[in-house]
């Protein structure tokens, strides 16, 4: 009996870890759109407050049009240096990121879990674990692509943040 019941409690704890992320309040959404398509629709789960990334927040991208992964990170890599990061550092990031970044099919998610001590966990469709990037700065950095104040989607970035514009 003792068996069954430390089975139940590890399990349990078990799950209540791998759905923690789930467990974040909706903070906003919105769509991208490039010229008259429409690209994604964008969802940030995350506490409200000022430094987003003092506390666990997901980002979720679910893709209304089919693009190949090397595209994704080509976008990814000129919205990056758009926003100031060095050559230098784009050319150790895009190797990671090209790693990461599968194809995508119209309807696919891919779901960015941030953990202000562990990184970013890259998800597709929910469940499929595409890699990680245990670098705080660049899991950072790249989020900011959407969250940071010089993304070239602002509109977007206040819909996500919860913010009226």
């Amino acid at each position: 009996m003792k068996k069954i019941a430390l089975f139940f409690y590890f399990f349990g704890i078990l799950l209540f870890s791998v759905n923690a992320q789930d467990d974040l309040p909706l903070r906003g959404r919105g769509d991208y759109k490039w010229l008259f398509l429409h690209i994604y629709e964008a969802r940030l789960w995350a506490h409200p407050g000022d430094d987003l990334f003092e506390k666990p927040l997901a980002l979720e991208l679910k893709y209304s049009r089919s693009f190949k992964g090397k595209d994704i990170v080509t976008q990814s890599v000129k919205e990056l240096k758009n926003a100031g990061i060095s050559d230098d550092q784009l050319k150790q990031w895009a190797p990671k990121l090209l790693e990461i970044f599968p194809d995508v099919q119209e309807g696919d998610t891919i779901k960015a879990s941030f953990n202000p001590k562990e990184g970013i966990v890259f998800f597709l469709n929910k469940d499929k674990e595409l890699g990680k990037l245990a670098d705080l700065n660049f899991s950072k950095r790249f989020l900011e692509i959407w969250l940071g104040e010089k993304t070239s989607a602002p509109d977007l970035r206040n819909k996500l943040l919860g913010k009226n514009i």
